[in-house]
């Protein structure tokens, strides 16, 4: 039987992280192989995003963010997961790209004509979205609508188990992160209890101190530009406000006990505020690696 393979696109790397963690805590582990030595085409396809063409027409933030999956894990059965990074609503562009790429590596065409290299994958994608506060049919209406531009072809995903569309030979699904039980909510309402439990005081007493010290006058970045006089001047620039979100600054505290001047990427994926038997034993964990086991 063909290896699968399953392309993740997620919001952004805490996602990716928890999502890392779930999967190695049911036995995968880093596909730790240079890039020539991935299976075809995937090794090709990387060569090139990794090099880029007319690099030197590059700025350097752009060189620095090139188009690679933040973790590639594998199964026992040699089955891979690919976990992107890609950012959530205004980043339909890169996602439109990525598929379209995917396609031509993995879409089978019964009218084409030309003959295809088999790569002897059987190919899926997952999204993965917050439900925030649109709700998770919303959401699941937003990947159906995004799916359906960039395939070309009216395509309807939604929140029954398992809701999936077959495009060409390749799988399209999605889940949608939101407060257990519920329509709405985001990754931290699931990430946060499960870190916080056996962790109380830790976690409580950083939210405390957030709610000491936090300043939303502070929010907006410091900039230097001169004033009418031509002097240098510093002031708040209103136009680049950082975003403030109270459970990822309580997750960032606490995450310094054990990860010093590390983000909360790193806490999620290292930290033992989460750990086997919380991962296991919870409702929400184990949802996400059902759905991970219907297509690797």
């Amino acid at each position: 039987m063909p290896n699968k393979i399953l392309f993740v696109l997620c919001e952004g790397p805490h996602d990716v992280a928890f999502i890392y963690r779930i999967l190695y805590n049911a036995g995968f582990t880093t596909y730790n192989l240079c890039i020539k030595d991935y299976p075809f085409p995937l090794n090709d396809y990387f060569k090139k995003e990794a090099t880029w063409e007319n690099l030197e027409q590059l700025k350097i933030e752009e060189a620095r963010n090139r188009f690679l999956p933040s973790e590639v894990l594998v199964s026992e059965n040699k089955n891979l997961i690919l976990l992107y990074a890609i950012g959530g609503d205004s980043k339909i562009d890169k996602r439109k790209k990525l598929l379209a790429d995917i396609a031509t590596m993995y879409a089978t065409f019964e009218e084409e004509k030309r003959i295809r290299i088999d790569s002897g994958y059987i190919c899926s994608v997952l999204y993965f979205f917050d439900a925030d506060s649109k709700g998770r049919d919303k959401r699941y209406e937003e990947i159906s609508t995004e799916l359906s531009i960039c395939l070309g072809e009216k395509i309807k995903i939604s929140s029954d188990s398992p809701s999936y569309k077959h495009v060409n030979g390749i799988t399209y699904s999605g889940y949608i992160f939101s407060k257990p039980g519920e329509q709405k909510g985001k990754l931290e309402d699931i990430l946060l209890p499960l870190l916080k439990s056996e962790n109380e005081d830790i976690f409580n007493t950083a939210e405390e101190y957030i709610e000491k010290f936090h300043d939303p006058t502070r929010l907006p970045r410091l900039k230097i530009e001169k004033d009418a006089e031509g002097v240098l001047v510093e002031i708040r620039n209103n136009s680049k406000k950082n975003k403030y979100e109270k459970d990822k600054s309580i997750i960032g505290i606490a995450s310094q006990l054990q990860n010093s001047g590390s983000t909360n990427t790193v806490c999620i994926k290292y930290s033992d505020y989460l750990t086997k038997k919380k991962i296991t034993e919870n409702d929400s964990c184990k949802e996400i690696l059902r759905v991970f086991n219907l297509y690797v």
